[in-house]
């Protein structure tokens, strides 16, 4: 996976979203479908995902994702 490739998030590996953030509308959730905008590399490899909605372009969450948690959605 790559910047700006969709992703479609299908697990998480721990329950690190059971909160949800001030900062945005909701915490992801499994089957949502959002655009990596951020590849990191360490400590360990992730990806910094957006989810916005198809109407208004205005962000749904913003989070940091493992390899593991996205599959590339086709």
């Amino acid at each position: 996976m790559k910047q700006f490739d969709v992703v479609k998030v299908v697990a998480f590996r721990d329950d690190r979203f059971s909160c949800a953030s001030e900062n945005y509308e909701r915490s992801p959730a499994v089957g949502d479908i959002g655009t990596i905008v951020e590849v990191y590399l360490q400590p360990e490899p992730a990806f910094e995902v957006e989810c916005s909605d198809r109407n208004t372009g205005q962000t749904i969450w913003l989070a940091a994702l493992y390899p593991e948690e996205l599959i590339i959605n086709r």
